[in-house]
């Protein structure tokens, strides 16, 4: 037989690295890296070679669509046809929007900038609302907002391929090794060449393993350690005094602000010695060129935001930025079109914007010029449950599993449940799809065509559609487009944001101004955008000064104090009995969120929620290897159950884990997630990050202790292979 190779871009996480789909037939054979992709370089991980087949292939996937027939999660469905769905929805959509306004029908997607996020936000938009929740509160939003403050942009610079010549790589709260195949390859080829590389991180990671200088910070304290680095650099004039004359503003105040910090005011707080402090700043100083990959380590904090601008600003004050082994401003392809949200011809009106629910609170994250411009996710479940500060009554969810990878599991599950109406798009029944009125069938990657602007290329990288979508499957955008018409036809619509009749006419929108176009693409996969050096010279930096800002304009009239500085994690003020700090958040490169979890390749590797814990603490509480423990982090919260991992990787005062975690083939609404995912025993909050209104929920207080062996294995008596529990479908 013939095989096809098909050049492409896995997207089943955000690395979205690039892919060679064999094809034999109709067949998908194997799936590997690309070699020639200017970002990834080859670089591949077992999501991108498992994740697309297994998918497409799912005994549990969903093609057609569902509606509820019993009580709200009782598991009772039938199937009817896309027309009954998409008129049965409207209809519905209808009954909120007369009652309560249009602003009562909200959203929730992973990720914003992909096609399902731009499809569940422009639809809302259509029906006069602006209330989309996405996860990137607790990943990337801090530091989004952070970098939109000095000016670097929403991706913060990007380090991507400079890593290649950069001679000092400063690395913050990452974990490349376990979440971003292309950073933790090109991280390694760096210090084979002779990069030197310093990381900072409670964790000793495989890139703490990997370093020239390991900082191993006490939790939530990063602010405090990048401060301090900003002191010795004030003090022993190591800064680029001509870059930051010409294209910097408030380093005095950055300075004056450092003073409160030397390393030997901290070194206790933070758990480093003053000595390795000065080092390090010294180092990062005078080590050029230097760049700083900054981590979800930093996100999920009540500092987060604050954090991301300290540590830029170890970039401003050395000049390193936009250089050739620096962090690179962003590149993108003249005329394209990947940021739908302030696309002009797909705006609603301002006063309209202004009422996301968190925008009075958190307009740098919520308001009509912030980066997400996406509601407050607590806020919005509060306004479910509440009506405060006005109703919500109708949600669309689609490629999102919230109630596993929200914090605050109960909360999350009482509000989806009380609600007039909630529409699940999903490729197979979730936890969340499980309390959906009606379950509208997703296509997976192999069936899926789309548009990535890579901006560590940087390229526009495409991704082929390999294979028709199987059964009644659609993708996120023509799901939109047929309930946008449906309740255009009763009068629902508001604004035209939503124009497009297909999938195919929106991706032709974003590239028309390009002079590219998608049969352009599909020889090699991308089209590499040319990189041009200190951009900054010519446009200037993305703040209202058009400077880089080390003391943020618009955080003036909003905070009583704009600059960064140390704020205690809630950790500190520990109830009595929670005495081991639990970190959140630990990825593992089989997963991606919620996903992948019945399936056999990444079971495989990562079989049940893992805690992980150090020898003398786990031996202090008569724990062993692969028991299995309870963990609490607030009296009125309830507990989870995870098992144990030994390992020194951790220190003696620290506990950490992922999220997401749920067992497919459990029985019951909620597959197990409100008993093994981490979700159901963190809070959404209190404390938030005053600019981002991110919860503290990275770094919070905890208290572990054994679960006995036989109540474990009465709880786990339904887990025995990754697959997914059977659908009641009449």
């Amino acid at each position: 037989m013939v095989v096809r190779v098909i050049p492409s871009t896995c997207s089943e996480c955000l690395v979205r690295c690039g892919s060679l789909v064999h094809v034999e037939d109709d067949r998908v054979v194997k799936i590997t890296g690309n070699p020639a992709h200017p970002a990834s370089q080859g670089a591949f991980c077992m999501k991108g070679i498992n994740g697309p087949i297994s998918n497409r292939d799912n005994p549990a996937r969903i093609t057609h669509p569902l509606r509820r027939t019993g009580e709200r999660g009782g598991g009772q469905w039938e199937r009817i046809s896309w027309d009954q769905a998409v008129g049965e929805i409207a209809d519905r959509l209808a009954a909120v929007k007369a009652v309560h306004g249009g602003r009562a029908i909200a959203g929730a997607v992973a990720n914003h900038a992909q096609s399902r996020g731009v499809a569940v936000r422009l639809l809302l938009r259509s029906l006069g609302s602006p209330n989309l929740m996405i996860n990137q509160d607790l990943c990337h939003g801090c530091r989004a907002t952070g970098s939109m403050l000095t000016g670097l942009g929403g991706n913060g610079a990007d380090a991507g391929t400079e890593l290649a010549v950069a001679r000092m790589i400063l690395v913050v709260g990452k974990s490349p090794s376990e979440s971003q195949v292309v950073e933790w390859s090109h991280l390694q080829h760096a210090v084979k060449n002779g990069a030197r590389l310093m990381v900072v991180d409670p964790r000793r990671t495989h890139a703490a393993r990997l370093a020239h200088t390991w900082l191993r910070v006490n939790p939530g304290t990063d602010v405090a350690l990048a401060l301090a680095m900003i002191h010795v650099i004030f003090s022993e004039d190591l800064y680029d005094h001509a870059f930051i004359a010409e294209f910097c503003i408030g380093a005095e105040e950055l300075r004056a602000r450092a003073a409160d910090y030397a390393p030997q005011s901290v070194a206790e707080l933070v758990g480093i010695p003053a000595e390795s402090i000065i080092a390090a700043a010294r180092a990062f100083a005078t080590t050029r060129p230097a760049c700083l990959m900054l981590g979800h380590g930093v996100d999920a904090q009540a500092n987060g935001v604050q954090t991301t601008i300290a540590f830029q600003a170890l970039l401003g004050l050395t000049g390193n930025i936009d250089k050739p082994g620096t962090n690179r401003l962003a590149k993108r392809l003249p005329g394209y079109v990947d940021n739908h949200s302030t696309h002009p011809d797909l705006a609603i009106p301002r006063a309209l914007e202004e009422q996301t629910i968190g925008a009075v609170e958190y307009p740098l994250w919520s308001g009509p010029t912030s980066w997400a411009k996406a509601a407050h996710n607590p806020s919005l479940l509060r306004a479910v449950l509440t009506g405060d500060p006005y109703p919500v009554r109708a949600m669309i969810i689609s490629g999102a599993n919230i109630t596993c990878t929200y914090p605050d599991h109960d909360t999350t599950v009482a509000a989806l449940t009380s609600l007039d109406l909630l529409v699940v798009a999903s490729d197979q029944m979730t936890p969340t799809a499980e309390l959906a009125d009606y379950f509208l069938p997703k296509t997976t990657l192999l069936e899926e065509e789309d548009l990535i602007m890579d901006t560590g290329g940087p390229c526009v990288s495409l991704t082929q559609r390999i294979l028709a979508p199987l059964g009644e499957a659609r993708s996120d955008i023509d799901i939109a487009v047929a309930l946008r018409a449906a309740c255009a036809a009763r009068g629902l619509v508001e604004y035209d944001a939503l124009p497009w009749a297909s999938h195919r006419e929106f991706l032709s929108f974003m590239l028309e101004k390009t002079g590219v176009g998608l049969d352009d693409l599909r020889a090699s996969g991308f089209h590499t955008v040319s990189v041009t050096r200190d951009s900054y010279r010519e446009t200037g930096f993305r703040t209202p000064s058009g400077k880089f800002e080390f003391h943020s304009s618009r955080l003036v009239g909003l905070l009583d104090d704009v600059l960064p500085s140390y704020r205690a994690p809630v950790y500190a003020t520990a109830q009595e009995g929670f005495d081991l700090t639990l970190l959140t958040g630990i990825r593992s490169m089989p997963y991606q969120n919620s996903r992948f979890r019945d399936a056999a390749w990444a079971r495989r590797v990562q079989d049940a929620p893992e805690l992980r814990i150090h020898p003398a603490t786990a031996a202090r509480r008569s724990i062993g290897a692969d028991d299995w423990v309870w963990v609490q982090t607030r009296a009125d919260l309830p507990r989870c159950l995870l098992k144990v991992r030994i390992t020194d990787e951790v220190p003696e005062h620290i506990v950490a884990t992922g999220m997401g975690w749920w067992y497919p083939e459990m029985s019951g609404p909620d597959r197990g997630a409100s008993l093994f995912n981490i979700g159901t025993a963190v809070g959404y909050g209190p404390s938030f990050d005053p600019i981002s209104g991110s919860a503290e929920a990275r770094n919070t207080a905890c208290r572990v202790t054994r679960a006995e062996t036989e109540d474990v294995a009465l709880l786990l008596r339904e887990v025995r292979r990754p697959q997914a529990a059977a659908l009641n479908v009449r």
